[in-house]
């Protein structure tokens, strides 16, 4: 639990985290090893390591969440998503990351392998990312699976810090159930209260181009009864080639106009000085507004991060 914790104190703020994920194809980890080296004495505090980002499907988060916790005495998360994995599937999961030292959970609904439906059995698996939390709070609570599915059977309390993800521009489903943008995220702010409710500690969001954004999903989360700690998410890049396919309606994701068009036409070096200095921008006013901490989406690459925290002067 010890990043919940970070973020819980305000002494601690701002507090960098960086985002990982395994391998592909049982390739060696060295290069995430490598990024991570380079990237703590720039202030990196947090590592995450994910679960299959939209949708798909490598093993090892536990296992890198934990070497990399090991090998440089870092806190990290490990991101547990809820497909294709039944309540005891996730429940073992959960039992063995507490044998291994990992405290730290982003519970995530996660995005289903493309092409693919959850083959897990409707009643033997979660059905949102809220149930993902409950599970871990009645762990928490000391409270496992019986034999009939219900968290009544005693057992050791664990010590889970349970983060949940954000969604400044709203969640894709509640856009979709509205096509409004305000009472969308109306109606995605509500699921987010219950998790709140139910046990989770702090909420990272989903990326954002532009730091205003941030600044308004805290007011409305604010105004929602949400009190926890909001994290917001920077992807530094360098190209727009890079970022495109996470800009759209699919994830809801938007980029600004003036940068989008400042960054056409450009050649690759061109793209990568107005791409740093703009992130840079951000990075700047959101610390200067004393945010809890920034995550960023690194890719598993360490140098766009790396210098888009020294033009910010952080």
């Amino acid at each position: 639990m010890e990043v919940a914790r970070l973020y819980q104190n305000p002494a601690n703020w701002p507090i960098l985290s960086a985002e990982t994920f395994p391998t592909e194809n049982f390739r060696p980890i060295d290069s995430v090893l490598r990024t991570v080296e380079s990237l703590l004495p720039h202030g990196i505090r947090v590592v995450t390591t994910t679960w299959g980002a939209m949708g798909s499907a490598r093993g090892g988060t536990s296992s890198l969440s934990r070497i990399i916790r090991e090998r440089f005495g870092v806190p990290t998360v490990v991101h547990l998503s809820i497909q294709n994995k039944s309540r005891r599937d996730i429940e073992n999961i959960l039992r063995g990351m507490h044998l291994d030292g990992l405290h730290n959970v982003l519970a995530l609904g996660g995005d289903p392998p493309e092409g693919q439906v959850d083959y897990v059995p409707a009643s033997e698996r979660h059905g949102h990312a809220r149930d993902l939390v409950e599970q871990i709070a009645h762990l928490n609570a000391g409270r496992w699976l019986d034999r009939d599915g219900r968290y009544t059977q005693e057992g050791l309390a664990t010590q889970f810090g349970i983060g949940v993800a954000g969604f400044p521009e709203v969640h894709p489903e509640d856009w979709e159930a509205t096509r409004d943008v305000d009472a969308g995220m109306k109606r995605y702010l509500g699921f987010l209260k219950k998790k709140i409710e139910t046990g989770a500690h702090y909420v990272v969001e989903q990326m954002i181009f532009d730091a205003d954004l941030h600044f308004r999903f805290v007011d409305a989360a604010r105004t929602a009864g949400i009190q926890v700690p909001i994290i917001p998410g920077i992807m530094p890049f360098q190209r727009l080639e890079q970022v495109q396919r996470f800009v759209g309606g699919r994830l809801r994701i938007s980029m600004p106009a003036d940068l989008l068009g400042a960054l056409r036409g450009l050649s690759d070096e061109d793209q990568a000085t107005v791409a740093e200095e703009y992130m840079a921008a951000q990075v700047r006013t959101l610390l200067e507004a004393g945010v809890p901490g920034i995550h960023f989406y690194c890719m598993n690459q360490s140098g766009p991060t790396i210098r888009v925290l020294q033009r910010a002067g952080a």
